[in-house]
């Protein structure tokens, strides 16, 4: 670096590894050059945002797009303005597409973090946004170089340091803007009155949609609607809208001259005559208030602005139109407020992951039909029809479509998106943001009364239920692909069971859809509308798909009838993927991508995005080597419990889940001894005071005086729900029922239950066995009982006869204090995996083997079964925060180098580990076969890393950290390198490693 206080931006940014050799680098000023589409098109987006440079991150997958990491400035200093930075960093928050900014400036990179809400001067309401980091190039420790370093970026270890703790989804533009405008919604509703809440809901989102047209401008400040120019009809003096706000009809008469067939044909826009006469009651100065954005319609000083205007903090120029369909799904719910049972809404960041490996920009179509069968308020048919409008451009060399080429536009519209909902307001929503993804693609902006809208209703977009459209051959069957996020309610509309009960007598030994799962009936019935080779990628819960055993008839049926290439799993995202939706449902899921063709036995690969801190904050879905499984087909086929395995690590545990699946469960035992010698198995009561017929008979109880039916009612229930075996008992409350034994019992006074165990009531009788419901960690809890307990329907209690005591005990020793059977139910169960963490049901407890003789686990089952307890199970319950993240001890890679030798010399016999090469953020470790090393082995990770290019036989930009794992084989060595992280040197994983490298080695013939 130069020893002048004057440094070049190329050598700032070279200090932080992102010099002109850099795979992640890129100018924005060079963009023409680029034959990625991906990288040209953000370089494109980086341009109107002024940046000067962009540095991406790149995937060892092909497949996935690289992602703009930081935006990069060069503003000299005598040009400096810290109210521009301050902007900079305003505009790049409201529009959410890069995390993070550096602005150069003479010996300073001023780093911006463009997740954090900005920072105003409360008396001129001027963004005073300060740098969030500061590296000063001439006198910085190596420490904040290495924080900011472009290695960092390349491997996605940037998003685990400590440093970036304060990236926070819930800061975005977008979460806090749908804050605001809930707020906003609720103030004015009490404002107003309940009983008007849904026409509230309505004009508020009109109101958001014409701000939206207001707002919208191209590069020239052009934008798609003139506000004073179309104002001026209404109201001449106020030619503003909330000049047209003056009156009801004023503003009625606004919306149906939008929805005239010269502007919007009918969509969104416009009320009816008994909203109107409702709007007429109403003080129409709150929502002039809204649409000028002032503060006084916020009074939660939680989300208040002080003297900020709303629409000056966020700003619809640069907010992603996708805000539209959740603002939507926010607003227009049922009249009481409620969501809709089932039904979540896609977070943006998903269906655009979803669309970019559905609609690759890099091969363009000429035509591709797209499908959404429950399409909401349109979010993945606007990604697409993004996307054919991307792919046009591709074809015409990048040009920006402009008035000329509307019409080739709306043709494309017209003859490739298709979609249905329920809901007849959605339908008419998602037909008008196609029509905004139409206008917001035009350069420059065109007038919206230059631009006349086909009305796809009833053509291309059809309300009511899918199913009844299916049936009535409304649609083609020549889709290219089929996408969405079907509701996941466990029951059929009247139109799914006519069409599931049809495609049973279609297809013989088609078996039933388990639970009426109607996501599983969309998949099924997707297929149909398929042409030969289509795709379909539907977001499912993942229990029913693919964790639930019970259900593995069905889904054996569907992977023999269709080719399931791959599933994409975000189970582990449970609590994070769906945050920022108004709905309480956080679902675990998974997206199927499957195909129209009939399966050949491929691999069915099954990649699992664990929760990490870029997933937790929707910055990037992490996919790591070790959670890719490509999974035989004959094994999906016949091992209902394979996706478990490769959940908890895969590779030989898919053998382990087979030796299971072979022996004697407990449930057989047990079975046995039912019909033998009387035992029985059953869980405990419950009480659920809650319970209708229980609260009857505590509002009878209360009664002075009864007629002749309300003493039989009374005497009735009481019969049914009083248990003269429960009430004075002892009973053990389930928490005080753990690891490590019962803690405490206690006497029930409980008079009434729900269910009682009438049937079962021998299971609280000595001799009798208790088991909790629960995988624990070093032991299920389980406890031999010689006294009378009672116990909650989370235990199961198997009772036997007096002479039985013993089996009871031996039961209950092989189980207590054995930690490969509190692994085995992380394996077995579904509910453990997609619902509630740690917690399983009777029949996972009882799909524990159980032969005759005692089970025996060899050395390397031992060590799966130890690591699934230990780490993976925790990694599933606490994410981010999991101990599986943290960085490697000393004993933990002396053990990996023992297990991966062990393992390799079971066939070679000479291989030993030479001394692990420990940097902050990346480990090598080298391995010989024989007495010593034949090439020289650098001491440094630095040395390690320059003697690694040169013996990667690859491109000139290969980059290391992009890889992140690592097996190089020369001569007689094998280095692994791999990040610095708990989770890559497990045993588990020495095992895993030690059977990838065999492959290896016998490809290469040694």
């Amino acid at each position: 670096m130069s020893n002048s206080n004057n440094i070049s931006l190329a050598e700032a940014i070279e200090t932080l590894g992102m010099n002109e050799t850099s795979q992640g680098l890129r100018w924005v000023s060079e963009k023409e050059k680029e034959n990625d589409e991906y990288i040209y098109l953000a370089l494109e987006q980086a341009e109107n945002f002024n940046a000067k440079a962009v540095y991406f991150r790149f995937f060892d997958n092909p497949t996935r797009p690289p992602r703009p990491q930081v935006y990069i400035y060069d503003i000299p200093e005598l040009d400096s303005d810290h109210n521009e930075d301050a902007e900079i960093h305003h505009r790049l928050w409201n529009a959410g597409i890069v995390p993070y900014c550096f602005i150069f400036r003479s010996s300073q990179i001023l780093v911006y973090n463009c997740g954090l809400k900005p920072d105003w001067n409360q008396d001129n309401a001027h963004f005073i946004t300060k740098e969030h980091d500061c590296i000063n190039l001439l006198s910085e420790t190596q420490k904040k170089i290495r924080q900011y370093h472009a290695r960092q970026f390349d491997s996605g270890l940037f998003w685990d340091l400590q440093a970036n703790k304060n990236y926070k989804y819930g800061q975005s533009a977008y979460e806090q803007l749908l804050n605001q405008l809930k707020n906003v919604k609720a103030h004015i509703i009490d404002q107003v009155g309940y009983e008007k809440a849904g026409l509230v809901k309505r004009v508020l989102m009109m109101l958001i949609l014409i701000k939206y047209l207001e707002e919208r401008k191209d590069e020239n400040g052009k934008g798609a609607l003139d506000p004073e120019e179309f104002y001026k009809d209404y109201n001449p003096e106020s030619p503003t809208l909330e000049g047209v706000l003056k009156d009801a009809d004023t503003f009625a008469n606004m919306l149906n001259d939008l929805s005239s067939k010269e502007h919007f044909n009918g969509q969104i826009f416009g009320i009816n005559d008994n909203e109107l006469a409702n709007l007429r009651t109403v003080d129409l100065v709150v929502f002039q208030h809204f649409v000028k954005g002032e503060t006084s319609i916020l009074s939660s000083s939680k989300y208040g602005l002080g003297q900020m205007s709303l629409w000056r903090l966020y700003q619809f120029n640069y907010l992603p139109i996708e805000l539209i369909s959740h603002i939507y799904e926010d607003f227009l719910a049922d009249e009481d407020g409620k969501k809709k049972k089932g039904v979540v809404y896609t977070p943006p960041y998903l269906v655009q992951f979803l669309i970019d490996r559905c609609m690759s920009l890099n091969e363009p179509r000429e035509q591709f039909k797209v499908l959404d069968p429950a399409c909401g308020s349109g979010i993945f048919l606007v990604g697409a029809f993004k996307r054919i409008i991307q792919w046009w451009r591709v074809k015409n060399s990048w040009a920006k479509p402009t008035k000329d080429n509307i019409n080739e536009l709306k043709k494309l519209l017209k003859e490739n998106i298709y979609g249905c909902d329920l809901e007849e307001e959605a339908v008419t929503l998602t037909s008008f943001s196609l029509d905004l993804a139409l206008l917001d693609s035009l350069s420059p902006k065109e007038i919206w009364k230059n631009v006349h809208f086909d009305n796809l209703i009833d053509q291309n977009l059809f309300s009511g239920d899918f199913f009844k459209t299916l049936h009535e051959n409304k649609l083609c069957d020549n889709f290219d692909l089929v996408i969405g996020n079907p509701p996941f309610e466990e029951r059929f509309t009247e139109w799914a069971d006519i069409v599931n009960n049809s495609s049973r007598n279609e297809i013989t030994n088609r078996p039933e859809v388990p639970q009426k799962q109607i996501a599983l009936l969309f998949l099924e019935q997707s297929f149909k509308l398929l042409k030969e080779g289509g795709k379909s990628c539907l977001i499912l819960p993942s229990g029913p798909v693919l964790y639930n055993t019970k259900v593995h008839s069905f889904r054996k049926y569907l992977l023999e009838t269709n080719y399931f290439k791959a599933i994409f799993d975000f189970t582990p995202l449970r609590a994070k993927l769906f945050i920022g939706s108004s709905s309480s449902a956080k679902p675990p899921v998974v997206a199927v991508f499957a195909e129209r063709k009939n399966p050949k036995g491929e691999i069915i690969q099954h990649l699992i995005f664990r929760r990490t801190k870029a997933s937790s904050e929707k910055v990037e879905f992490e996919i790591d080597h070790y959670d890719i499984h490509a999974t035989a087909y004959n094994k999906a086929l016949s091992i209902p419990g394979i996706w478990q395995a490769n959940f908890m690590g895969g590779g030989r545990l898919h053998r382990l889940v087979e030796k299971i699946y072979s022996v004697p469960s407990l449930e057989s035992y047990l079975n046995e001894k039912i019909k033998s010698d009387g035992w029985k198995v059953g869980e405990g009561w419950i009480e659920s005071s809650s319970a209708k017929s229980i609260q009857r008979i505590h509002a009878l109880s209360i009664q002075e005086v009864f007629n002749k039916e309300e003493e039989e009612e009374l005497k009735k229930l009481k019969s049914k729900h009083e248990a003269d075996w429960i009430t004075g008992y002892p009973f053990v409350e389930t928490e005080d029922f753990t690891e490590d034994g019962i803690s405490q019992t206690k006497t029930c006074v409980i008079q009434y239950f729900y269910r009682s165990a009438k049937t079962n009531k021998e299971i609280f009788r000595p001799p009798h066995l208790l088991i909790k419901e629960q995988s624990g960690t070093a032991s299920i809890p389980i406890e031999f009982r010689d006294d009378y307990l009672t116990f909650r329907n989370e235990v199961i209690g198997i009772s036997a006869p007096e002479k039985d005591s013993k089996i009871l005990q031996e039961i209950a020793t092989r189980i207590k204090g054995n930690v490969s059977y509190s692994a085995l139910l992380w394996l077995l169960s579904g509910r453990i995996i997609s619902t509630r963490e740690g917690v399983v049901l009777k029949n996972d407890i009882l799909s524990l083997p159980y032969p005759e003789k005692k089970l025996e686990f060899d050395f390397v089952e031992k060590i799966l079964l130890d690591d699934v307890s230990k780490y993976y199970s925790e990694f599933r319950k606490e994410g981010e925060k999991s101990e599986i993240l943290s960085p490697a001890v000393k004993s933990d890679l002396t053990e990996f180098g023992e297990i991966y030798c062990r393992i390799l010399n079971s066939i070679y016999d000479n291989f030993k580990p030479l001394k692990a090469i420990v940097g902050k953020d990346f480990i090598a470790y080298p391995f010989i076969l024989g007495s010593k090393p034949e090439i020289e082995i650098p001491e440094t990770l630095e040395g390690v890393e320059e003697k690694l290019k040169e013996l990667i036989d690859h491109q000139v930009s290969y980059n290391l950290w992009v890889k992140r794992i690592i097996k190089v084989y020369h001569k007689n060595v094998i280095l692994l390198y791999k990040p610095n992280q708990k989770r890559y040197w497990l045993k588990s994983i020495a095992i895993r490693d030690a059977d990838e490298t065999f492959n290896d080695l016998y490809k290469q013939g040694k």
